[in-house]
């Protein structure tokens, strides 16, 4: 039980160093110098490493040992294809149980969105995005399913790349798409609407994301111009 706490103890702080971005891509983790750090033996630290490798989170390389995972296209297009029907879901699941405040807090995370692109501050803008989606996924009423859109946005979260700082033309689009949401949801509209609604808003991004990475000018794709 001991051997337990301390690998939960290990298991966390380092879940949270990999998401938090404290440790990017690649950054070994040195089975040694973490027990040493964290006053454990070595034997906690590597059943939190499996932990992690089981995640997606760490990867074991030969001759190297331990590392945080990086990503490569195809893993991101199937995570936000993931994403897109699992938060679709939580959005259709939980839209008949959030309350006025919930919607308004909702529509003040819209309003700072809009505020940080005005600004240009793209990254915070990311960020934001992410709130705005947690606050409907934290009410959800289906425990399983929030720990898999949880553990699938962490991913995400930790190794995709800022695609709204690359192309700020979608975090343009992405923005009106946030209040459409929630004036749907202010509306009550039917589930299989909200659901499609946001499965597309993600989709959206990855073929943003996409079209920059075969060269494509997305915007003037999006304004009906010729590629």
């Amino acid at each position: 039980m001991v051997l337990l706490s301390k690998t939960d103890d290990v298991y966390a702080l380092l879940r949270r160093r990999i998401v938090g971005g404290d440790y990017s891509a690649g950054y070994r983790l040195v089975i040694d110098a973490l027990a040493r750090e964290t006053g454990v033996s070595p034997i906690p630290v590597r059943e939190a490493l499996r932990r992690l490798e089981a995640e997606g989170l760490v990867r074991h390389q030969p001759n190297v040992g331990a590392q945080v995972s990086g990503m490569d296209e195809d893993e991101y297009r199937e995570l936000i294809e993931v994403l897109a029907r699992l938060d679709g879901w939580i959005f259709s699941l939980t839209s008949p149980t959030l309350t006025s405040d919930v919607l308004s807090e909702l529509t003040r995370l819209a309003h700072e969105m809009s505020a940080a692109l005005e600004q240009s501050r793209l990254t915070a803008y990311d960020r934001l995005d992410g709130l705005f989606h947690r606050c409907v996924r934290d009410r959800c009423p289906n425990s399983y399913l929030k720990h898999l859109t949880e553990r699938t946005w962490d991913r995400l979260e930790h190794g995709r790349p800022n695609v709204f700082v690359s192309i700020p033309e979608r975090a343009r689009e992405s923005l009106g798409e946030h209040y459409h949401i929630v004036q749907s949801l202010r509306e009550h509209a039917p589930g299989p609407v909200l659901e499609a609604l946001v499965a597309r808003h993600h989709l959206r991004t990855l073929e943003a994301y996409q079209d920059r990475a075969r060269g494509l000018d997305w915007s003037r794709k999006e304004e009906g111009g010729t590629i």
